[in-house]
């Protein structure tokens, strides 16, 4: 398999865990901090776990992190995926969250060339702009003018998914500059991932020591948004990412507002409409078409 093939196949799975997450949220009577803290508190465990097993010790790949201040600027923008995500479920819609959350490719194809020297083609921008299209007929008939702040968290939200992704690739390629070696493409993701989800538990600890008693299904399903949902979906996104080019890595990660009502659907018995149908088929197909498209680089 190559390395691009398993890179897209790492993020296709991040994507399939990371669209469970909006009906998990949903699913749970608590104030978005407290679930954004819960969250990360129970994906600590894993993350840590992974570089205890995999990278021989995870002190000294945080030591190591803690010494680069572009993982710094990955794990802040991390936490800014996680806590602004549940703020803008719990604010707006589910519908309006993942559409502005998913702008992220275009600040990825703005920003990748001056802070990655990736030359971004017009297949990149085709594909992008196929994909932003297909989300607004996806998603077209449930967006409100309603919700203004849940609106602008949500594009906060996607603004910190393109940066966890270009800093991710700056840190990557900074790396090989320095020791010619690509032990960071596993490794340093991680600990910017374990870094966020640090930032994000001091965030909402004060709504985690207040929140009320939950009901033991409550409790099972923030467990599962913690190990599966973040730290298992983080896990095969930042290995993934550190594969790909950073514009073709978001793009593959556009499966999850199509899984998402899927989930919907089956937990609460909504069904997509005619609309959702078509633009999912378009964002299905511009991600299809991009990823396979030849690339004639040097390797």
């Amino acid at each position: 398999m190559s390395v691009r093939v398993k890179g897209i196949l790492l993020v296709l799975a991040a994507a399939l865990l990371w669209s469970s997450g909006g009906l998990g949220i949903k699913l749970v009577p608590a104030e978005a901090l407290a679930i954004s803290g819960f969250r990360a508190l129970f994906a600590l465990p894993v993350l840590l776990g992974f570089l205890q097993v995999r990278h021989g010790g995870a002190l000294p790949a945080l030591r190591e992190g803690l010494r680069r201040p572009v993982l710094w600027g990955a794990a802040a923008s991390y936490a800014v995926i996680v806590v602004c995500f549940v703020m803008a479920n719990k604010l707006t819609t589910a519908a309006n969250t993942i559409l502005l959350q998913y702008t992220a490719p275009v600040w990825v194809a703005l920003l990748s060339g001056p802070l990655l020297g990736e030359h971004v083609r017009l297949r990149d921008w085709l594909a992008t702009a196929g994909c932003l299209g297909g989300m607004a007929w996806f998603f077209g008939e449930q967006l409100t003018p309603g919700g203004l702040t849940g609106n602008l968290i949500a594009i906060v939200a996607g603004v910190g998914f393109a940066g966890l992704t270009l800093l991710i690739r700056v840190n990557q390629r900074a790396w090989q500059l320095e020791t010619g070696s690509t032990l960071a493409m596993d490794r340093h993701p991680v600990v910017a991932v374990v870094l966020g989800n640090v930032l994000a538990l001091c965030i909402g600890l004060p709504w985690m020591l207040r929140t009320a008693e939950l009901s033991p299904t409550a409790w099972a399903v923030l467990v599962a948004l913690g190990t599966l949902q973040i730290a298992c979906a983080y896990l095969c996104f930042t290995a993934g990412v550190a594969r790909l080019n950073a514009v073709e890595s978001n793009l593959v990660a556009m499966i999850e507002p199509i899984l998402n009502p899927l989930w919907v659907a089956l937990g609460t018995g909504e069904t997509p409409s005619t609309n959702a149908l078509a633009g999912g088929t378009l964002i299905l197909l511009s991600v299809t078409l991009r990823s396979a498209w030849p690339r004639r680089e040097p390797a």
